[in-house]
């Protein structure tokens, strides 16, 4: 996990217990949401780290400010541990799709390239940071109309800005590394 180099970590309290790898990131995603937008913005914590985003990643960082027209979000995303063992995929969508197909792949992520979609949803040694797995599930659950608020070319955007920098700017000035992205992409599934 990297840290952005315009963050700075208050040390903590004394007798404050240190925070865990996914406590660290909540905090830092909850700063930049206050920075970002000046907004107070609060991610419901439950077991396993799922909380209740639904939003695109700069509505996530903006508090989701509301706009005139109230449109209907539907937030009913599935993990990657639902569509890995799901026999309902998507009719037009196979498992043995390769990843590349519809993420490609620079030559720095070629382990992606050949594996499929099945395979990066049972985890990848090369994924560890899990972005891989968390964009098939975000995208599968687009196709299923799990998620509104997400589309492909969003998450393709996603994938090809991480390729390219290492990180993904959901707003001007923040960075967001791998973890981070895998983090909201989970954030937007139960």
């Amino acid at each position: 996990m990297h840290e952005s180099s315009d963050q700075q970590q208050a040390p903590e309290p004394a007798g404050t217990p240190a925070l865990s790898p996914a406590g660290q990131a909540r905090r830092r995603l909850a700063t930049a949401g206050v920075a970002a937008s000046g907004v107070l913005l609060t991610v419901a914590s439950q077991p396993g780290m799922a909380c209740d985003i639904c939003r695109s990643p700069s509505g996530f960082l903006s508090g989701a400010l509301q706009s005139q027209q109230a449109q209907k979000t539907v937030c009913s995303g599935r993990s990657p541990s639902y569509w890995k063992r799901s026999s309902n995929w998507p009719n037009h969508l196979a498992k043995t799709t390769k990843f590349s197909a519809l993420f490609p792949c620079n030559s720095a992520f070629g382990s992606y390239k050949n594996a499929t979609l099945q395979q990066m949803l049972s985890g990848q040694s090369f994924d560890n940071q899990k972005i891989g797995q968390y964009l098939v599930a975000a995208h599968l659950n687009v196709l299923a109309k799990l998620s509104s608020f997400q589309n492909l070319p969003m998450l393709q955007n996603i994938w090809k800005e991480f390729q390219a920098r290492g990180y993904y700017a959901p707003v001007a000035g923040k960075r967001w590394y791998a973890y981070d992205i895998a983090f909201y992409l989970s954030g937007t599934m139960s």
